[in-house]
């Protein structure tokens, strides 16, 4: 299961985030990513209204689910918010 960068929209696997990526690699606070080693690269298109909005919904409801990852990705998966296309 996947959550997003709430900056850039970059979807990532819940497991590389806590076993593969080094600690550096997000600035994150449990599942509310707020940069990621994409952010850079992403920038350079500026996301839709439409993305922006679903990834606020993202940040105000990641601090709900502390450092649960899984079940932040698996609550998402489930209201949809992951499909920004």
């Amino acid at each position: 299961m996947d959550i997003r960068c709430t900056n850039c929209g970059e979807p990532w696997d819940v497991d590389h985030v806590l076993h593969e990526a080094e600690p550096e690699d997000f600035d994150r606070q449990g599942g509310l990513i707020r940069h990621c080693p994409c952010c850079e690269e992403n920038r350079r298109t500026p996301l839709p209204e439409k993305e922006r909005s679903r990834l606020a919904a993202i940040a105000a409801v990641a601090p709900l689910f502390g450092d649960d990852l899984d079940g932040l990705a698996a609550f998402l998966e489930d209201m949809e918010v992951l499909d920004l296309h």
